[in-house]
């Protein structure tokens, strides 16, 4: 798989399914927006979303599933709690954490997973 030609990442599919699986199994889910704009310069959503009362964005970091990247302040309340979450997945080298520099401060270089 080429990845720089627009091809899933490492643990794309991983998160995906998960969050297909938390979403399916759900009896309640709520997008709540921050204090900022609803969206951002691409038009995207820019939403907490609650799956049974918990963050999704926040059980994907726990899985070490996702990465605290593209900040949009204001909407920008849980990140530190968010840095503190991935840290701990980071620290037990969970998923994404389980190879030594796949994520960089320059984004994700998937040619260390394979």
């Amino acid at each position: 798989m080429n990845y720089n030609k627009g091809g899933a990442q490492p643990y794309a599919e991983e998160a995906k399914e998960y969050t297909i699986n938390l979403l399916e199994k759900a009896k309640k889910i709520e997008a709540v927006y921050d204090v900022g704009p609803e969206t951002d310069n691409y038009d995207r959503l820019l939403a907490y979303v609650f799956v049974d009362n918990v963050l999704l964005q926040e059980s994907l970091l726990n899985e070490g599933l996702a990465v605290v990247r593209y900040i949009h302040k204001p909407n920008n309340t849980f990140e530190d709690a968010f840095r503190a979450i991935q840290q701990k997945a980071q620290d037990a080298k969970l998923n994404i954490w389980s190879h030594e520099d796949y994520f960089q401060k320059d984004g994700f270089h998937p040619e260390v997973v394979q």
